[in-house]
């Protein structure tokens, strides 16, 4: 794709522009409304889908969203390219006023990730990856990305991935999602371990830079949910495959839902 840089350059850009609008509802009002599926979306996840879907139409790439009402798969099956959007992933933890929500923006080919973008606004942390130069975690991202330019300037203060080693087999647990299943996986596992309890998106990202080993996830979840959080890990070199089946995550499936699957280094 020859305009990928630029893509990636303007998600990175619109991600943090969405945050700061995020925050503002974060520290004011929350409004609250539940969907049809029973999951709570806010005030917060219509104002970043606005923002984020009005930057990156200009780029002719098909778009999936969460907060959108997406093209029936007769038509997203013919997509080589398409665009995965979660505009606020973790909706329970910004109820609650936890840091650990995200801005995810993921590029598919061929129903394969092959780029990411993630930002935690309440954190000021972004992760970030293409098949050009791999991942990357920025550190106090608002002010550096305000100042950046060029992918170039962007990697230039930013750390590749991976970058820690756990001392312990570490697996990470939702802090919202923990199911019976997913405690009887862990209940099994012998030997020395550790456990992280971590909302949305940031646990693949952890596992991406090395902080944790492992993630099963057994609950429900959605392409948008990890579609960037996929490409950020892979590039770092790790994986997230389906649980007791053949191969690697796949998207812009008839269903866009996720089947179980274990995320590992």
């Amino acid at each position: 794709m020859e305009n990928l840089n630029e893509l990636l350059l303007t998600s990175i850009h619109v991600s943090i522009e969405a945050g700061f609008r995020i925050m503002e509802v974060f520290h004011n009002k929350i409004h609250i409304s539940i969907k049809r599926n029973l999951t709570p979306v806010t005030n917060a996840d219509k104002l970043a889908n606005e923002i984020i879907v009005n930057k990156l139409q200009p780029f002719n790439i098909p778009i999936i969203s969460e907060e959108s009402k997406n093209a029936p798969y007769e038509e997203r099956r013919k997509w080589e390219y398409c665009i995965l959007i979660d505009p606020l992933d973790g909706t329970k933890e910004f109820i609650a006023r936890r840091d650990e929500f995200t801005v995810n923006i993921a590029l598919i080919h061929n129903n394969k990730p092959i780029m990411g973008v993630i930002y935690a606004p309440a954190m000021d942390l972004l992760y970030f990856a293409a098949p050009d130069f791999g991942s990357y975690r920025l550190r106090n991202a608002s002010a550096i990305i305000n100042e950046a330019t060029t992918i170039e300037s962007i990697l230039a203060n930013s750390t590749a991935l991976p970058d820690i080693t756990t001392a312990t087999y570490t697996y990470l647990v939702s802090r919202s999602h923990v199911n019976h299943k997913t405690r009887k996986y862990l209940k099994t596992i012998k030997g020395d371990k550790e456990y992280i309890h971590k909302g949305s998106s940031l646990k693949l990202c952890a596992i991406a830079e090395g902080s944790a080993n492992e993630y099963p996830r057994f609950g429900k979840t959605m392409e948008w949910d990890i579609a960037a959080g996929d490409a950020i890990l892979s590039y770092a070199g790790g994986k997230v495959q389906i649980y007791e089946g053949a191969g690697l995550l796949t998207y812009n499936k008839a269903d866009l839902g996720n089947p179980e699957f274990i995320a590992s280094r």
